[in-house]
Order: structure tokens, then C-alpha cells, then sequence
């Protein structure tokens, strides 16, 4: 019999000699220069920011972050006001993916942000339920990190497919144009409260300002500055649900430097004005309440 162990909130010390899920919550947390194994970066709610030697990383409850064994992070919360932070994030034993998805040798994850969907997605959906429940129990985590692993793998499959729809004449050259967009992606989605041009992206993704421009489109149908404008207003889409920052502090938090500008593009991508949205939050919590 092999030695898997299978734990919930284990110490520190014991991670890395166990699968286990880390599920935990507050407003500040951080953590410096962590080696981690094979693992999954999840929130259930508010945000994390993940960073490692190669890219920086905001984890929210629409995605989730693979990182390799062996890679170093550093984690820090993203708490303001009342925008709690819940991580639920999978720690799999050095190997255990590889012999529960039934693969010969290691295997090797882009480090980028998923879409939490899928199988991935799903299990990820059924473990957080899952934990609600009292009395969680060894072999059930055991149960759900199985199918973590199966899914993994059929993620990884996915996106060696989806590289190789990426520019470059041969396999290799793909994979790695697929990496470093990917990284240039991230770093727009996770460092959008900053600065950025085009220029900063593409040095993060090693590439010169030109052709990351053209195969960043290409590669994902929409210009880095397009992307990084949705990053923008879906982060003051959060402040303005969780917090009670006043609209023209949330405006300059996210990036924008016209709050006429952002009004303008908040109302053209949601439907209604920054302060509308906030409101319809507030008779949305109110409700329930007054319903029961």
C-alpha cells in the first residue's frame, strides 16, 4: 500500500508530506517565499494575490491558479472593508496526480489562471459545498482530490491542444509563445491598479512591445489594453459590492484617471451607472432579510 495521506487544514509542517485542502478566511493574510507542492489556488470569495518567480497572479472566484512542485509564492489577501477573502485550495502529494490520473512520469502545468470551469471547476464547486457540511471526513476528501487529479490531468491535455492554436511554426515554439502570452495576460488581470502599457506587459512575457501586441490579439481576440479596461472595471465591480468606498476613491483605486471615463464604460459594460449598481446591491441584501 502506497503512502497517500489525506488531510483538511493541516500545519504547515505536514503539507508536504500529504494531500490535503487548505480552507481559510480573513481580510489580511500573507505569506513569503512558501514552496509549495503540485497545487490548486482557489477563493470562494474576495481575492487573492499570488506571486512567483515568474508572474503575478489575482486569484477570484472565477479562476484558479496551478502551481508546479517545487515553485516558491508569495500570497497576499486582497482585504479592504468588508470584502472577506476564502481560499479553498488543494495541496496534492509529490506524484499522487500522476498515479491517480494513471500517467507514466511527471507532469508539467503552465502556470496561468484557469477559467473555474469544467470538470475542474466543478469539483472545485462540489468540495466547497462539501466542506460546509459537519463532519467532513478523511475518505470523502480523499474522494474529491481523486477527481481533482483526473481533472488535472484532462486540463493539461486541453491546454497543450489549445497551444498548439498559438503562432510559431513548430511545436515547442508554440507551447512557449503560449506561456509567455499567458503571462502577459495575467499580469495585466492581477496588476490592473497600476499604471500599465503595453510595453510593461510585454516585458513581463519577454517579448518586444510589437509582437506581443500583434500575437497577444491574435492568441486571444482582444488587444492587452482591452483586457486590462474589463479587469479594471469587474475589480471596481467588486469594491463597489463589498465595500463602502466612496465611487470616486474605487475609480482611482482600479486605475482609471477620469471618472467620467469610468462612469461611461462601467454603465456601457454592466448596464447602469457605478451608483445604480451599488444600490441595486443594497435593496438585493435587504430583501431576503425582509422576506424572511
Amino acid at each position: 500500500m502506497e503512502g497517500w495521506r489525506f488531510r483538511l487544514n493541516p500545519p504547515g509542517r505536514e503539507l508536504a508530506g500529504c494531500s490535503a485542502v487548505l480552507n481559510g478566511r480573513g481580510t489580511r493574510y500573507e505569506v513569503n517565499g512558501y514552496r509549495t507542492t503540485l497545487s490548486i489556488k482557489s477563493v470562494v470569495r474576495g481575492a487573492a494575490r499570488y506571486e512567483t518567480p515568474q508572474g503575478h497572479y489575482l486569484v477570484t472566484p472565477e479562476n484558479f491558479l496551478i502551481l508546479n512542485d517545487g515553485q516558491r509564492y508569495s500570497l497576499e489577501f486582497e482585504g479592504r472593508g468588508r470584502l472577506h477573502t476564502e481560499t479553498l485550495c488543494p495541496f496534492f502529494q509529490t506524484g499522487f496526480v500522476e498515479r491517480a490520473a494513471g500517467v507514466a512520469g511527471t507532469l508539467d502545468f503552465c502556470e496561468r489562471l484557469y477559467p473555474k470551469s469544467g470538470a475542474a471547476g466543478r469539483t472545485l464547486a462540489d468540495l466547497d459545498h462539501g466542506l460546509r457540511k459537519p463532519h467532513v471526513t478523511a475518505p470523502w476528501i480523499e474522494d474529491r482530490l481523486y477527481d481533482l487529479a483526473e481533472a488535472l490531468a484532462s486540463l493539461r491535455t486541453e491546454a497543450r491542444r489549445e497551444a498548439e492554436s498559438f503562432p510559431g511554426l513548430k511545436s515547442a515554439t508554440r507551447l512557449e509563445m503560449y506561456r509567455r502570452l499567458y503571462r502577459g495576460r495575467d499580469f495585466l488581470l492581477s496588476c490592473y491598479d497600476q499604471p500599465l502599457t503595453v510595453a510593461d506587459a510585454a516585458r513581463v512575457a519577454a517579448l518586444s512591445p510589437f509582437h506581443f501586441q500583434r500575437m497577444f490579439k491574435q492568441a486571444f481576440g482582444r488587444t492587452p489594453m482591452q483586457v486590462l479596461q474589463t479587469a479594471r472595471l469587474e475589480a471596481a465591480r467588486r469594491l463597489l459590492a463589498h465595500t463602502g468606498d466612496d465611487i470616486t476613491s474605487i475609480c482611482f483605486a482600479v486605475g482609471f484617471e477620469s471618472l467620467g471615463s469610468f462612469s461611461w464604460l462601467f454603465r456601457r459594460r454592466f448596464g447602469m451607472s457605478p451608483r445604480a449598481f451599488r444600490e441595486n446591491r443594497r435593496i438585493e441584501e435587504v430583501l431576503p432579510a425582509a422576506v424572511a
